[in-house]
């Protein structure tokens, strides 16, 4: 929860609250996400609490190791001196609520018909409620005008379908408007709502093979 990250044992008797057990024994992960260290670790009873480097986000899928010491008197154990066994990818349950809405990032692509937008959010996008093809606007200034005939979903990507191929040379821009009610819009899969944007550069992967034209 947040910066605390706790271990709960079973055991007959408390665990060994004198043993120094090392932060760097621990490996936590969180795929895709900002690397977090452990920079402190205290016993209590029969739980482990780890402080963590940085908060973890609402909708981050965290995993913990723990490698148990080579030297005894060095680890988590209990007061009898048993030692607890190492964890590999052991699964965290995540008490923080995910509140942070999708951010779009810097470019958008383009290629042939297919135009793609990938976020930064701790969690995927909804797949299944996504915004309608309405919301979208794409221009390419001096060219015949692009239509969205498709909205497709997948991880943290958004793949617009075009009704026409972009072609090599042309200057992409798109705009989106959130809808002001209902759950046609882009939205992460804890409901968080990506915010709306305007004339959004496209970066054009299609190469520009049309030889100049004399007018």
């Amino acid at each position: 929860n947040g910066l605390q990250l706790v271990l709960t044992y079973t055991d007959v008797t408390d665990l060994n609250e004198v043993n120094f057990v090392a932060a760097s024994a621990f490996a936590v992960s969180s795929a895709g996400n900002e690397d977090i260290s452990v920079s402190s670790v205290v016993v209590l009873g029969k739980t482990v609490t780890l402080t963590l480097s940085r908060y973890v986000h609402g909708g981050e899928t965290v995993k913990l190791s723990y490698t148990k010491p080579a030297t005894s008197n060095k680890g988590i154990q209990d007061v009898a001196g048993n030692d607890a066994a190492s964890l590999t990818d052991q699964a965290v349950s995540n008490l923080v609520r995910d509140t942070m809405a999708p951010v779009l990032r810097n470019n958008a692509t383009v290629r042939g018909d297919l135009l793609e937008l990938t976020y930064a959010d701790a969690s995927d996008l909804d797949a299944v409620k996504t915004a309608a093809a309405s919301a979208f606007v794409v221009s390419s200034a001096g060219n015949e005008a692009i239509s969205v005939s498709g909205v497709f979903v997948s991880g943290k990507t958004v793949t617009l379908v075009l009704d026409r191929d972009v072609a090599g040379g042309e200057t992409v821009t798109l705009s989106y408007t959130r809808p002001p009610t209902g759950d046609e819009v882009i939205q992460d899969a804890a409901g968080n709502d990506a915010a709306s944007f305007t004339n959004q550069a496209v970066a054009n992967l299609v190469p520009d093979v049309t030889a100049p034209v004399l007018g």
